[in-house]
Order: structure tokens, then C-alpha cells, then sequence
């Protein structure tokens, strides 16, 4: 059954998937979950240099903990592709982004992730509230392989809650 998923109920409530996770990651069934969350943060910081700071694709290192991130092709903008690997080694996750938009003036970027596991897209939003003041909205929408549909609302939870604290370490970063 090579590159399909095989997955069994154990239980009404939960699924069992059977096949590695080497395999390409599915477009749906029960073993992928949709997994969609929003952080929405007002920052003390002029919106330019929030907008600046999340365009930097490689400087995500410093703020995301545990993450290094590899500029594969492209110069940050449209087209550009880049792989953010978090997580310590044999646990470390590789995700595979590509920019798709970039628009400067409204200062938004839709980013497509391609696997090799999660799949999906991110949409970051950046406004200003002020002279000194903004407002960050980070949206994922992700396909999660090997994991039931049951645990997308606690993993959307806690991955929110990851993003939090990476947009503050963010905000910290810009201010010093």
C-alpha cells in the first residue's frame, strides 16, 4: 500500500494510523486533521517595523524558540522558498514554505506550507493602530498527517498559544 494511508478505529472516538509518517501527506481522511487557528496581538511598535520583522524570513530564528530556517530560493519576496526546521533532533519538524504574496503597502503575506507535513497556508496581516502602535493577525490553516481530526482543537490550542509567546519574544526583539 505504498503511499497510501492505512488507518483503523480503535475506538469509536479515536483512529489508529498504521503507515510511517515518509509517506506524502493526504488530502483528507481520518487520519488528517485540519488544525486552524488566529493570533491577534496590538503591539507597542510602529507597524513598518513589525511588517519589516516578519518579512525576514531567516530572522524567525531569533524570535520562534528552537527554530533554524534555510532560504532555499528567492530574495523574501514572492516565489521565495525557505524551510523553518523546529524542534531538537530526532523530534524536529520540517516545514516547507513558499511565499506566494507579499504586498508592502497593505503589509500582508499569504505563505503556502508544502510538507513534507504540514500543508497549508498562513496569512499575516500587520496594521497600524497609531503612530507607535499595530496590530498582528497570523492565521494557519494547516492539514496535519497522522493525527485524527479529535486533537486539532487542543494542537490548535497549544500551537497558539506557541505563536503568543513567539510574537512576543518578536516584540522584544524589535524594541531593544
Amino acid at each position: 500500500m505504498h503511499g497510501s494511508l492505512r488507518c483503523k478505529a480503535s475506538t469509536p472516538s479515536s483512529v489508529l494510523c498504521l503507515d510511517p509518517p515518509h509517506h506524502p501527506a493526504p488530502a483528507k481522511g481520518p487520519c488528517v486533521a485540519t488544525v486552524k487557528f488566529t493570533v491577534t496581538r496590538d503591539l507597542p511598535l510602529p507597524a513598518r517595523a513589525v511588517f519589516d520583522e516578519l518579512i525576514d524570513w531567516q530572522g524567525h530564528a531569533k524570535w520562534v524558540p528552537l527554530t533554524r530556517v534555510e532560504i532555499l530560493k528567492g530574495d523574501g519576496g514572492p516565489g521565495t522558498e525557505f524551510i523553518a526546521t523546529s524542534g531538537i533532533w530526532p523530534a524536529a519538524l520540517p516545514d516547507r514554505m513558499r511565499v506566494d504574496s507579499l504586498d508592502t503597502d497593505a503589509m500582508t503575506v499569504r505563505v503556502t506550507k508544502f510538507g513534507p507535513v504540514l500543508t497549508g497556508d498562513v496569512h499575516l496581516k500587520v496594521s497600524s493602530t497609531g503612530d507607535q502602535t499595530s496590530r498582528l493577525e497570523w492565521v494557519e490553516d494547516v492539514l496535519v498527517p497522522y493525527m485524527p481530526q479529535f486533537l486539532a482543537k487542543p494542537v490548535a490550542a497549544a500551537a497558539r498559544q506557541g505563536f503568543q509567546t513567539s510574537i512576543s519574544r518578536m516584540a522584544k526583539l524589535i524594541a531593544a
